[in-house]
């Protein structure tokens, strides 16, 4: 059993929810790519065997749990496999399909689930549609962050910006709802739930920073409205005061506030200089809600100060190193996304040469994904270092190692 607890983002991770890419991934064409939310169709050989190298490197710190292993496990009980096919079906308006998928057997439907149904051609509406599936398949699956997130000892269900992407939710709220090895004290927070189109948020623009405070993205993804109702949820839970709202803009390379900044270090985070730091970058908002029934809100200039505001003091590694030319073009392959292990120990994409030297110059040395894997280098030794794995196929999908790791028990 799990005791789900998560109240920062670097403590030492303990377990950790992937989801290893699989056939979904060729259900792409050229032409649906954009509505899937990927620049490019992506070649599945390559996308499994670097991300292997994420789950490798994990499976060597930490415990390493699989989305479609949970999925099946929850499709074992009558109860719970009867939720999850009646809530995807009367969510995606596919009410017909909820006999058929019944009757199927748990690894067989978990796999189905992910790869897509099929649209039967059986109506006048069917034949007419463009559409080649009835339940899409999940090729977003493998950001694992997006739909899900542990802030304390809460799960919060992300209430996704697009409807191509609801399936995730759903089976993440499922898994979270019924499996028997993952206990959360407070539970679960589901806006999927809740029916409302306007309240949207996704895990990768919330970082829990500390106890009580939360870094947020205002994004295309994540709306005013979604961090109203965290922001409700909070107060409830009564741990979070302080939520400070980054007000990104709304472009395909600030998808999510991780895509310009992490935090890898008790002192440290790895930040896209130009919106991060610059006069003309991002603004931000501080709500502060130590007092729930009186917030007080006000704006702030720059991020790092107003995380200075309450008592976290960061200092920048930058994104693509010093040059504009080479910082735009790294934080553009999630050269900005790392994933914390544990504080300075840190894993993201190697492509990304002129951010390993920043964090080299930092004291974060960097080691290669191959020597971990193959025993030449052991992470337990090492007291700070910075994986570089493979990802040059990965980061066409739009994301780096944060958003394809959910962290559900960490230390502390």
């Amino acid at each position: 059993m799990i005791k789900i607890h998560v109240n920062s983002e670097i403590n030492p991770l303990q377990a950790v929810v992937l989801h290893t890419p699989g056939p979904e991934l060729e259900q792409m064409t050229p032409d649906s790519a954009e509505e899937l939310l990927y620049d490019d169709i992506l070649n599945l050989n390559a996308a499994r065997e670097q991300h292997m190298q994420l789950s490798g490197v994990l499976n060597k710190v930490a415990t390493v749990l699989q989305v479609k292993d949970l999925l099946v496990d929850i499709l074992q009980k009558e109860e719970s496999k009867q939720s999850l096919i009646r809530s995807l079906c009367t969510n995606l308006q596919e009410p017909e399909l909820i006999g058929e998928l019944l009757d199927i057997r748990p690894e067989t439907l978990a796999d189905q689930l992910i790869l897509g149904t099929p649209l039967k051609r059986n109506t006048l509406d069917h034949f007419l549609s463009k559409r080649f599936f009835a339940l899409p398949p999940l090729p977003n699956l493998f950001f694992t962050r997006d739909s899900a997130m542990v802030i304390n000892d809460r799960v919060f269900i992300g209430n996704m910006a697009s409807r191509i992407r609801a399936a995730e939710a759903i089976i993440m709220s499922h898994i979270f709802r019924y499996h028997h090895n993952l206990l959360c004290e407070d539970f679960l927070v589901d806006a999927t739930q809740d029916s409302i189109p306007s309240v949207t948020f996704e895990g990768g623009d919330i970082l829990i920073l500390r106890r009580d405070t939360v870094l947020i993205g205002m994004s295309e993804r994540t709306s005013s409205q979604g961090i109203d109702y965290l922001i409700d949820e909070f107060k409830r839970g009564g741990n979070v005061k302080h939520i400070i709202v980054v007000l990104l803009p709304k472009k395909r390379a600030t998808i999510h506030l991780d895509m310009i900044f992490t935090r890898i270090d008790h002192d440290k985070a790895v930040v896209y200089p130009p919106l991060i730091l610059d006069k003309e970058g991002v603004d931000a908002v501080h709500v502060n809600i130590t007092h729930p029934e009186h917030p007080k809100i006000r704006r702030v200039s720059y991020l790092l100060d107003a995380l200075k505001e309450v008592d976290i003091k960061l200092e920048p590694v930058f994104c693509g190193g010093s040059v504009l030319l080479h910082q735009k073009r790294e934080q553009w392959q999630a050269g900005a996304n790392f994933f914390t292990i544990a504080p300075g120990r840190i894993i993201g994409y190697g492509i990304n040469t002129h951010t390993f030297e920043e964090l080299a110059q930092a004291g974060i040395p960097r080691v290669e994904a191959e020597e971990v894997l193959n025993g030449k280098i052991d992470l337990q030794t090492m007291e700070k270092y910075a994986v570089a794995m493979s990802g040059n196929e990965l980061t066409r999908g739009g994301g780096g190692c944060r958003c394809m790791t959910m962290p559900i028990l960490r230390d502390g």
